[in-house]
């Protein structure tokens, strides 16, 4: 009796064989799976590119507008230097390189912030100075310090006297 329980059970056990169709179906949907799974991961790292190329071109200007920060104070020793120069020669000189650095500042769209005469905005403006005058009210009456910007980003106000 034990024998016919044996082959019962090694009846039972039998394989069933997947058909041809029943396999191309299966093999159709894994290469559909693989499929979206590449779409994905393309479009992922698409995104990615797109983000550290975005993140690179920020840090690059980031790094220009700290330069130029930094350069600013040369400028405005350049100007000093032109209004006291007496000999001519020497002041043709240094107008020359003057004038090359604006040309720097200017190749990296850096304007100068307008400001004299100017309604008064603290966006741009740094009042540390004020003067009794209804005439020009809230207006720019002199600059202590001439401001810049670049790309619409300040970089450095002006230092302003307002009339009041």
């Amino acid at each position: 009796m034990e024998e016919v329980q044996k082959d019962q059970t090694q009846e039972e056990e039998v394989i069933k064989i997947p058909s041809e169709d029943d396999e191309l179906s299966l093999a159709l949907k894994k290469a559909d799976e693989f499929k979206d799974l590449a779409q994905r991961i393309q479009a992922e790292f698409e995104n990615y590119r797109k983000r550290n190329m975005e993140a690179v071109r920020q840090s690059r200007n980031d790094a220009i507008n700290d330069f130029i920060i930094d350069l600013l104070p040369v400028l405005d020793n350049f100007e000093r230097a032109l209004s006291i120069i007496a000999d001519e020669k020497t002041k043709a000189g240094v107008e020359l390189i003057y004038k090359q650095l604006l040309d720097l500042l200017r190749k990296y769209e850096v304007e100068e912030i307008k400001a004299e005469g100017e309604e008064f905005n603290p966006d741009v403006h740094d009042a540390i100075a004020q003067e009794e005058d209804t005439e020009q009210a809230n207006k720019v009456v002199a600059v202590f310090r001439k401001g810049y910007k670049r790309k619409d980003k300040i970089l450095r106000p002006t230092m302003v006297k307002v009339a009041k």
